[in-house]
């Protein structure tokens, strides 16, 4: 997570936090938190082999859509990844277009559901 500072800087509030859920089925989840991308993510990756992943896509707080879907390309190999931590409040980025423009062609597959919505995995 990040505050932004007097003159517009990011200020860094602390290590990245996240959760990793192994569910019946093989089916590994990793929630991303409050982040930034991190080189860590990869050994993540390595341990847990995640196939669904929550990331945080704000740009104020956490990484940028962007960003996320570097990170989700270069450390993961999802099969689906959920956009988190968007759309919430005016400083924050309000759609989730960088994201998906940023796995387009990757074959991961970007479920977004509706505000008050649920999806099934």
């Amino acid at each position: 997570s990040s505050f932004p500072g007097d003159k517009g800087q990011n200020t860094y509030l602390g290590n990245p936090g996240g959760l990793v859920l192994h569910f019946q089925e093989d089916k590994t989840l990793y929630h991303m938190g409050d982040t930034d991308i991190f080189s860590d993510m990869a050994l993540i990756n390595e341990l847990h082999e995640p196939k669904i992943g929550i990331v945080p896509i704000g740009d104020r707080f956490t990484m940028g859509g962007a960003v996320a879907a570097l990170a989700c390309r270069r450390f993961f190999q999802f099969e689906t990844v959920i956009p988190s931590h968007f759309g919430t409040f005016p400083i924050i980025d309000q759609t989730a277009d960088k994201f998906v423009a940023g796995l387009e062609g990757s074959g991961v597959k970007v479920a977004l559901p509706e505000i008050g919505g649920t999806i099934s995995l």
